[in-house]
This record gives C-alpha cells, structure tokens and sequence, in this order.
C-alpha cells in the first residue's frame, strides 16, 4: 500500500514511465471560443498471436476515480490506505495498467463517446453532459448563474441517435454475440428505439435511461422482493434475501444470512447467468459490465463496511462500496474459468478473453490527489481514469504503459482485435477514436507510435465544475485550456505538474501557441457529421466559434 506523496513529487518505481514520454501539454480555453483537432481512425488489421478473436467484457465502473484503487501500477503509487482492492493488483499485476487513461468529465458523455467511437461533436453523438448544457449554477458566488452567464448553450441530446452505428452492431458485423449489463444512461430518453436492444445488444439487463441506482438494498413489496425503481426490475430476479446457499457459494460472512441484497452482488448475479449464455454459444462475444457502483447513494454491504472502517481513515461508506466492485472482479474471473459452474474449468474461456477494467469519469466522492478537481471538471481529477487490460497468455503480464487512451478508442480497439472485416463507412460514421491494440499486444515495442492529441469541448455550463471551454491534451510537454469566460488560455506541462498548479501560458508561448492551433483546427474541421455546439455570446446573439489561436 501506498500513501499520497507530498507535493508533485511521485514515488521513484513511477518516474521512469511518465517522464519517459508522457510530456502532455494540456492547453485549456477560458474565453468564448472552442477549438479541436480530429482525425478519424479506421482500425487497421494489425498482426496479433495466434489466437482466435477473443471475447471481450468492458467492465466500466460508476464515478470511481483515478487512485481509488490499490493497484499501484495504475495510480503510480499515489493513492491511499483508504482502498483495498487485491483482486485489481492482482490484474494488474498479471496485465498491462495504463497510467494516462482518459474519459469524458462525466457520465452520460463517455457513454456514448464509447458507444459510437466519436466526440460529443458529431451530430449522432451529441451528448456532452449529463441533461443539458444549461446547468447553470444557483448561486452567484461561484461559477455562472442564467443571468451572469456570458453566453446562451445550445441544446443538446440525451441519447445517441437512432443513426449512430454503435460498437455493439459493429461487433454484430463482424459475428459477435452481444450484451449490456447495468448503467447505459444514453438510450431510453426519447422512446424504445435508442435502448440496448434496439442499438445492437442481444442482451439487455437493466439497461435504459436511468443514470444512477436509486436504492442499494433489496426491499419486499407486495409479498416479493425487489431493487425499487432500479434497472427496469430486471436484477428484481436475483433480489432476494442472501441465503444459506448463496454466501458459502460466494465465501461471504454467515452473518448475511436473512438479510436484503446488495445491488452489487445482484449485478454479479447477472454477470455469471450472462456469461455462462454466452459462453454456450459459438461466437464470441462482447460484453458491456457497467455497474451502479460507485454512484450515489453511497452504502457498503455491512461486512464489507465493517472491515473498510478498520482500514479506511474516512469515508469508510465509499471504501466498502469499491470493495463490492473489487469483488465483482473476482466473481467475473473465476465465472471465466468456469462459466456453468460445475466445478470443472474444462470449459473455461478465461484465456481467450479480453477484460478492459476503467471508470467513467474522475472520482467525484472523494480527493483524487494529487490531481486536480473532480468529476464534471476538465482537470485530471475530472478526466483521467484507471484501465487496466487483462487478456492471458497475449498481454504480458505486469507491464505499465503511460500511451494515452480516451474512451473513444475502445470501439477502434475492439474492432482491430475482432478482425476489423467490417468498419462503418467514413462518410456515414467516421471514428474519432484511435486503436490501441498494438499497445495490448506489444506494450513493450520501441517504435510504438504515439497517439494524436486527445480534445475536449464543452460549450456549456455545469454548476461550479464547468462553464464553456475547449482543451487538448499532447504529447509535446502539456495540457492547454481555453476558457470562453475568461477569454484566456491556460497551460500546464503534466509531467511535472499532475496538480496543474503552474500556469505556463506566459512562459511557453511558442507550445501554447501550437497547442491553440491544434484546437482550432480540430474545431473547424470539414465533415457532414461534425458540427460542434458553439454557445451563443449574449452581446452579439452570434455563436461563438472557436478560441482564439495564439
């Protein structure tokens, strides 16, 4: 275990992998202008073992932030005592950890970015935030009121459009069987035709608008047992009370014996049925794991909230809740060793499956020390988020990587390792995303390219965490935001500034310069399908456009 560091400094194991060529310039806009630089990323096919596609489970995780985790590899040694979770070390120590992984600020936006390979500026996306862009804040001492905002956002979607071709129907392509399971949030908002069933999934439990978990607990109604108002009822069938049965079978505490369900042990629940079906079949398959925790409401299964206030400073709540994904991990690998559950492996696909374990945003309960801010924020504590990728006898095992990855990038990924037969047209459904397969495959390899800037655009408002802005993160010693605002730019270098305390506008202007550029140009590209929401300026009643290049 590891505590936070004091200052920027990072544990000495962790130097080498970030300073080596993690030199990102994040350049962040303050003013009333945007600016982006896309390229649009068929997956290539790409030499691989000799192995046959595998199958593949993203097991994406609610709010969980980037060093809320144990896995030393991932949070380069940054987080705290506060969270145990063996079964992820003991991924990452038989995978690749990804210390740069990267996602939208919040939810409902890397949804659907995952779900279509695209920013939230092509028009089949168009979800940028949770709601609406619209959020303004209540109060005028922080962040933006309606009345002190500078500028008026667009509307927005809730949904990925009906036109999207999703990384489920793509993978349909390419003959894989497919399957959602929990939080989808960007479907469902409008009517039945933007569900999971609708857009590519075999299989749907639970999936559909709702973005959190109402209850944790399972509760009787009407002489049966349910999870209130969660997931359509689809986990009501695995809601009864824990039984003798159950926790000898999943080694939990006696003590359980009689009392509700958790959410997340009946989310477990539905993974093994659902891998077992899958497992069954002769294709292979693409399985989206997205469970409720750890959004609020925030509550711990007793045992484990018991054994998190032994350990856990604070918030003992949170640490417990983590402790219910880290045995979902458990549950999925030991389902994959032996999905009928029989005792024997002989059936086991454990080898011949891909496990990408990531959140969906920064850490929004807790501090994500040392980075800065929270979930809904365009800092590393909004945006950068654990992966790990686990695929035995293929990946190596042990290895960090500090390439970058947004969340754009799994549907190019999963494409490549599919066989990439089938790709949507360029024209119709362009990929913003980039594969990163060749990092899977060859973590180790000296020519391994590095991956093109990663962007961000937000033109609207959210309480005090976000007002309109543009940034972009590089790989030439930075991260650069601009600020419609404050009409400022603002430049950090990551490398030796994870907190984004030292601003290096004034000092570097040739790379903030650069940087600019890039985000313009990325902002006013050329594409049927590319039409970025500028804000309207109050003053004008004109959009505002892209920031200003330096």
């Amino acid at each position: 275990m590891h505590s936070y560091p004091s200052g920027n400094r990072l544990p000495k194991f962790a130097m080498p992998f970030f300073m080596r060529s993690l030199a990102f310039l994040a350049l962040i806009c303050l003013l009333s202008l945007f600016s982006r630089f896309g390229a649009s990323a068929a997956p290539t096919t790409a030499a691989r073992p000799n192995a046959a596609r595998p199958n593949i489970i993203i097991y994406m995780v609610d709010d969980l932030g980037w060093n809320h985790i144990s896995a030393s590899q991932v949070t380069m040694g940054t987080h705290s005592e506060n969270y145990r979770t063996p079964n992820l070390e003991k991924l990452a120590n038989e995978g690749l950890s990804f210390t740069h992984a990267y996602a939208q600020p919040n939810c409902a936006p890397t949804r659907s970015a995952m779900l279509t390979g695209q920013y939230p500026a092509r028009i089949h996306n168009d979800v940028y935030v949770v709601r609406s862009l619209s959020r303004f804040n209540k109060s005028a001492k922080e962040g933006f009121t309606k009345d002190t905002a500078s500028f008026v956002p667009q509307k927005q979607s809730e949904d990925v459009a009906v036109e999207a071709i999703t990384i489920a129907e793509a993978l349909k392509e390419n003959g894989y069987a497919t399957a959602h399971i929990g939080k989808f949030h960007v479907g469902g908002h409008r009517g039945d035709e933007t569900m999971p069933e609708n857009v590519g999934f075999d299989i749907n439990i639970g999936g559909f608008s709702q973005g959190h978990q109402p209850t944790c607990f399972s509760s009787k109604k009407d002489g049966e047992w349910i999870f209130a108002k969660v997931g359509l009822g689809h986990f009501d069938q695995w809601a009864s009370p824990y039984n003798e049965a159950y926790v000898k079978e999943h080694n939990l505490p006696a003590g359980l014996v009689g009392s509700p369900k958790h959410i997340s042990d009946a989310v477990g629940d539905a993974l093994e049925d659902t891998v077992a079906k899958l497992a069954g079949s002769d294709k292979p398959f693409y399985l989206q794991f997205h469970t409720y925790a750890v959004h609020g409401p925030i509550k711990a299964r007793p045992d484990l909230l018991a054994a998190a206030e032994k350990y856990a400073a604070t918030k003992a709540q949170y640490s417990g809740f983590i402790a219910s994904v880290d045995e979902n991990l458990r549950r999925m690998r030991e389902t994959l060793e032996d999905p009928n559950g029989d005792g024997d492996t002989a059936d086991s696909i454990a080898r011949n499956t891909l496990i990408l374990f990531t959140s969906d945003n920064g850490g929004t309960h807790a501090a994500n020390t040392p980075l800065k801010g929270v979930k809904g924020m365009l800092t590393e504590g909004g945006i950068r988020v654990p992966l790990i990728a686990h695929w035995p006898g293929v990946i190596p095992a042990g290895k960090v990587t500090d390439h970058k990855t947004h969340c754009i990038d799994f549907y190019p990924t999963c494409l490549e390792l599919a066989g990439g037969k089938w790709t949507p047209d360029p024209d119709e459904h362009p990929l913003d995303g980039e594969s990163f397969a060749s990092v899977l495959l060859k973590p180790n390899a000296k020519k391994q390219s590095a991956r093109e800037p990663i962007f961000y655009f937000f033109p609207g408002y959210m309480d005090i965490r976000a007002e309109p802005s543009a940034a972009v993160i590089d790989d030439i010693k930075g991260k650069r935001y601009y600020e419609y605002e404050a009409d400022a730019w603002k430049l950090y270098c990551l490398s030796n500034d994870q907190p984004e305390a030292n601003n290096l506008i004034k000092s570097k202007p040739g790379i903030a310069a650069t940087l600019s550029k890039k985000i313009h140009d990325w902002l006013t590209q050329e594409h049927a399908t590319w039409q970025p929401k500028y804000p309207t300026v109050k003053k004008t009643g004109k959009p505002s456009g892209p920031p200003p290049v330096l």
